[in-house]
């Protein structure tokens, strides 16, 4: 699926982010990092076993934030101000409509700017420091060194010399925190419960002006940044944009290496690794080259207390400043060197990206130019460039962005996902791409492309979800260093349509002298495009295999000679942008049904509480034999890809307008699901169940499809090998769940008319379960609901729903069960089951059960990161998870290491949980009683989004007997657990042995563990019993 036109310019995407194990957090769109190590692991969404949840969000418009928040009631803070501001605390024009927060500015004596957000719906208080400084000021002889950096200010400061202590306040306090290097900037955030915001504030704030920078930690945690390295080496995005880089200018800062390893962070004569973290921290580390935020339900004032308090200290530039840079062109304006780049990638993945080197972009975040070509070239609408080559089975997919700012030049790169056709034949898909930017550039700029995006943008804007306080902390104090604070607001938004002439020089940028070409696959190679025959070279920090070429006359000839004829045509208007925006009065407390007939049931519930005009549509259609055999989980699958490829030209511009589908598979059926504006949005459902029950295939889709899933399950080890130990795990104790091989046997033997006959009979017999939720009355529910029922008479059954469950566990045993990566790390996941109430009901004893784990995850979270990855270094991925399906709960433990082996990672783990045992027997009440609050202050969080709302209702509404009062139960759950009863689960669960314990790894199990008593035995997913 094509990226759409978001509200948000990407103007800052960044490189790499570090653990620091209690972010469990998701990056907000407008800045694009890799935050796979960032959280604490947890089932892929790729794993074999269906539930009613998507597995591939399509066209959606609003996602539910993973962030957990706290309820506390509102703190306040009475502090004696010493320092004193410079000018007025000052109001921030341009909120959205929807925000209820209020923005303020001011500038501390030392020259700090500090945004301050009074946010009254916080349930956790936030800050974000960033910090003008990134890889592009690492030393040639250092690499990796402001990403080093950022790692040893967790590590201890004078006022709190333990290197954990931050870390264990954050996470004692129901807190997140994390931090993150770019090529400019480097940005650390955290949040906690309210009554803790002064001591996380005063922890924070050390690292700014008081590190300890030790040497032993120095020493130590290089390992850790080339552990972070190694842990993504396998990874073809990473591989391919370092080997890009040996087609950059070699004298600009991003042609270069930038995670760092042991090869780049070592001692050098007269030049100490320590010695050089603390010149570049005095270097940049300075009030003025720094941005804060502070985001809470308190008013300004006590925020601008706050941040005088503690942030005042911070040092005021050096006598020598480091002074900016001026760089030179990414890419040299001709022809003389090298443009066109072939990569062996490791995935059996087909890809060609074309990088078009414009001028820097950041300035023009008011107009956004360069939007108008990503709205032409990542359109999907008919005789698009998109729809053009996926109807010729040549792409599955196109993406068109541009690149935050490298010096004064940035990237506008079109990425082009091929098919095995398309890659044989990408001279056509060439030619396709060429003429659309030939037809771009001969054709009069178009005001009306240009009143859409302003449109769009401005109505995305002002009703834009709420955002956790630690996004937006995190958000705005990296554009506090990019743009004017007058502006901070305004700048997610077009403020004005770009000139017609900014976009025309933009166009004219779009030349084979400002090109660079990646072709990144493992098939054959367009050799005519290359001037002088390949030699293959490896990428010396990745090992990527590529070859690198000047631009063939041949290349050059398709490029400037590109036929316009070639059905390719610029957009229509858009018509399904709303024209209601009305928000109802009509509300209620829950879910109720509005219509119900045998085999339909139709549930709403008006929510106007967000003050947006949006709303949700649910639909399940229910048939038998949805996913009882790898065969039919398959073919189910690709109905839904299918179905969904058919209908990509017809869903492009409500997509892009704000109304999103999706349509996934599970193991009851399939669910259609709309979201966005609620103006025409029940038309929408009623227009998508008709294409849906019109649809049917030919043979030759059905075989593209059926290659293209051969093709993804057989990439499927080359993810990063933690998120394969958890689908592995998933697999294993699911009940009818297929490990990836078992499905690769069943897709090979299934058929078209397998196929057919699947879908035939989905469509002839089936029960439904409907939702209206939002901005939606009921009366509309009830019309829409009569509408759908009409379509389905004849064919409704009752029929009573699949649960999802875990495999009958035996208690107390050992199990382990291998799974295949690419990955050359060790992973382990051991994890601890409670097998004592798999088969009952939910119950209050069930709960409690479930709400110990949950304790006994929080307690252990922090330490295990510390001690395994901290302290003893066992690896850069470690982390606690709560792995519970239903009533069976699972805790488990992971660590992903790449220079040590299982036996001792096995160890480490059940040393770590010998000696917890112990002092969990002797927990103090303190320590207790601030493990339980921080769960119920998650358990009693408010959502904060429709979505979010939805999302949770929706689960018990597709069950037989909806119970709309879980959370109230698991709130009493939580008050009711007293320290004696937990020491006992603790004796009962983990002391004695009583729980199941199995293992999941990838590489060989050791022999010292396999005869020894009690036996740990090996298993497999093909068992049907543990």
């Amino acid at each position: 699926m094509i990226k759409a036109v978001t509200i948000l310019c990407c103007l800052f995407s960044l490189s790499f982010s570090c653990v620091l194990f209690s972010a469990q957090e998701t990056i907000p769109s407008e800045i694009q990092v890799d935050v796979a190590q960032a959280t604490t692991p947890t089932t892929d969404n790729t794993s074999n076993t269906s539930t009613d949840t998507p597995k591939n969000q399509t066209r959606t418009q609003e996602t539910t934030p993973t962030d957990t928040n706290t309820t506390t009631k509102n703190q306040a803070t009475n502090l004696t101000t010493k320092h004193h501001l410079i000018g007025e605390i000052e109001a921030i024009p341009h909120k959205s409509r929807t925000d209820q927060s209020q923005y303020h500015f001011i500038t501390l004596s030392n020259g700090l700017k500090v945004t301050l957000v009074s946010d009254p719906q916080a349930e956790k208080f936030a800050a974000s420091l960033s910090v003008k400084v990134g890889s592009f000021q690492d030393p040639n002889q250092q690499l990796g060194l402001a990403h080093l950096l950022e790692h040893m200010l967790f590590l201890g400061t004078e006022k709190y010399p333990e290197s954990g202590d931050y870390q264990y306040f954050i996470h004692d306090n129901a807190g997140t925190h994390n931090a993150y290097t770019s090529t400019d900037n480097t940005n650390y955030f955290f949040d906690v419960k309210p009554s803790a915001y002064e001591g996380a504030l005063d922890r924070f704030s050390q690292f700014f002006t008081a590190p300890l920078f030790s040497e032993s930690l120095t020493q130590r945690e290089k390992n850790a940044v080339d552990a972070e390295y190694k842990a993504k080496i396998k990874t073809d995005s990473r591989r391919n944009n370092q080997a890009l880089k040996t087609l950059i200018n070699s004298e600009h800062p991003y042609s270069r290496f930038t995670v760092g390893n042991l090869k780049t962070l070592k001692d050098r004569p007269n030049q100490p690794l320590r010695e050089q973290v603390m010149n570049l921290y005095e270097q940049h580390y300075y009030a003025e080259n720094m941005a804060l935020v502070l985001v809470a339900n308190l008013g300004h004032e006590q925020l601008a207390d706050l941040a005088q308090h503690y942030f005042s200290d911070i040092p005021q530039h050096p006598s020598k400043p480091y002074q900016d840079q001026t760089y030179p062109d990414l890419i040299k304006s001709d022809l003389a060197s090298p443009k066109l780049q072939f990569v062996r990638s490791l995935s059996d993945r087909n890809s060609i990206r074309f990088y078009y080197q414009i001028p820097a972009q950041g300035q023009n975040y008011k107009t956004q130019p360069t939007r108008y070509l990503s709205y032409i070239l990542g359109n999907e609408n008919k005789q698009s460039l998109y729809s053009t080559l996926k109807s010729e089975d040549l792409i599955t997919s196109i993406s068109a962005s541009t690149s935050n700012d490298y010096g004064h030049n940035a990237f506008f790169t079109v990425n082009i996902n091929l098919t095995n056709k398309g890659m044989k034949e990408i001279n056509d898909v060439t030619r396709h791409f060429f003429a659309t930017i030939s037809l771009l550039k001969s054709s009069p700029v178009n005001p009306m492309y240009l009143e859409e995006g302003l449109k769009l943008s401005r109505l995305m804007f002002n009703n834009q979800s709420y955002v956790t306080p630690i996004r937006l902390a995190r958000s705005l104090s990296s554009r506090m260093l990019k743009v004017n604070i007058s502006d901070l607001l305004g700048s997610y938004r077009i403020e004005n349509t770009a000139a017609q002439a900014e976009v025309q020089a933009l166009l004219k940028q779009l030349t084979p002298n400002n090109l660079l070409i990646q072709i990144a696959s493992q098939q054959t190679f367009p050799e005519d495009w290359a001037a002088e025959p390949s030699h293959w070279q490896e990428e010396p920090w990745y090992q990527t295999q590529y070859t690198n070429h000047h631009f063939s006359q041949a290349l050059l000839d398709m490029m400037t000679l590109a036929v316009k004829s070639t059905f390719v045509s610029l957009p229509q208007k858009n018509l399904f942008i709303p024209n209601s925006l009305e928000v109802i009065e009509e509300a209620d407390d829950k879910p109720t049904v509005v219509f119900e007939e045998s085999g339909f049931r139709f549930w709403h519930k008006s929510d106007p509480s967000f003050n947006k005009p949006t709303a949700m549509n649910f639909l399940a259609i229910r048939f038998d034999h949805a996913g009882d055999t790898a065969k039919h989980m398959l073919a189910n699958r690709l109905w839904t890809r299918l179905f969904n490829a058919s209908i990509s030209e017809a869903t492009y511009s409500p997509y892009v307008a704000g109304l999103g589908y999706s349509f996934y598979p599970h193991a009851n059926g399939v669910t259609l699901r709309t979201n966005g504006y609620s103006d025409k949005q029940g038309e929408y459902l009623t227009w998508l169940v008709d294409q849906l029950f019109l649809y049917r295939p030919n043979r030759e889709k059905f075989e593209q499809a059926k290659q293209q899933l051969a093709k993804d399950f057989k990439n499927q080890q080359n993810r990063q090998a933690f998120r394969i130990a958890n689908t592995a795990f998933n697999t294993l104790i699911t009940k009818n769940s297929f490990t990836t091989k078992a499905l690769e046997q069943a897709l090979q033997a299934l058929s078209f008319s397998d196929y057919e006959h699947f879908t035939k009979r989905a469509r002839e017999s089936f029960n439904i379960v409907g939702y209206s939720t939002g901005n939606i009355t009921k009366a509309s529910s009830q019309k829409l609901a009569d509408t759908l029922y009409q379509r389905f008479i004849g064919r409704l059954i009752e029929r009573t729903p699949v649960k999802i469950e875990t495999k009958r566990i035996l208690p107390q045993q050992k199990l382990h069960a291998a799974f295949a990566s690419s990955s050359d790390d060790s992973v382990i996941l051991y994890t601890l089951i409670d097998t004592s109430h798999q088969s009952q009901d939910e119950s209050p004893t069930t709960i409690a059960q479930k709400c110990y784990f949950t304790l006994l995850n929080t307690l252990l979270k922090s330490a295990f990161y510390q001690e395994l990855r901290t302290e003893k270094q066992m690896g850069y991925i470690v982390g606690t998870q709560n792995l519970s399906i239903r009533n069976t709960p699972i805790l488990g433990l992971l660590v992903q290491s790449p220079n040590k082996d299982n036996l001792t990672l096995i160890r480490a783990i059940e040393s770590f949980l010998d000696e917890q045992e112990i002092k969990l027997k002797n927990l103090t009440d303190e320590a207790f009683q601030a493990a339980k609050n921080a769960m119920l202050a998650k358990a009693i969080r408010e959502a904060k989004n429709l979505s979010e709302n939805a999302l949770k209702e929706w689960p018990q509404i597709a069950k037989s007997e909806p119970n709309f009062k879980t959370k109230e139960e698991w709130i009493d759950a939580i008050e009711q657990i007293k320290k004696e009863d937990f020491v006992r689960f603790i004796k009962q669960k983990i002391e004695s042995d009583q729980t199941t314990r199995i293992i999941v790894h990838n590489k060989a199990f050791p022999d010292e563990l396999t005869g020894d008593q009690p036996i740990w035995q090996e298993t497999s997913a093909t068992n049907q019993s543990l």
